[in-house]
């Protein structure tokens, strides 16, 4: 039952900034487990950590992240710049 626990929290945490703010300020197991519990979920960090990973595979990127991830460089104007300083160097 704790690894069903994990695979919803997990999946809420990935849609839950707080929720995400509030697990990440754990320092230790003892706190995270408090959060957790404060939460009305029962799994360990362990699980929990394992079923975040899963859930963060299998969570397909939204645009946003497509087009930061999509390379290339845009810097208007860097091209004519160029070409200006060198053409007034002949």
């Amino acid at each position: 039952m704790t690894i069903d626990g994990a695979k919803a929290l997990a999946a809420k945490v990935l849609t839950d900034e707080g929720l995400a703010k509030q697990l990440g300020e754990a320092k230790t197991e003892a706190e995270f487990n408090a959060v957790v519990a404060k939460l009305g979920y029962t799994c360990t960090a362990a699980e929990f950590e394992a079923a975040f990973k899963e859930a963060q595979e299998n969570t397909p990127l939204s645009d946003e992240q497509l087009d930061q991830a999509s390379g290339g460089l845009s810097i208007v104007g860097v091209d004519y710049a160029f070409t200006a300083v060198q053409t007034s160097k002949l």
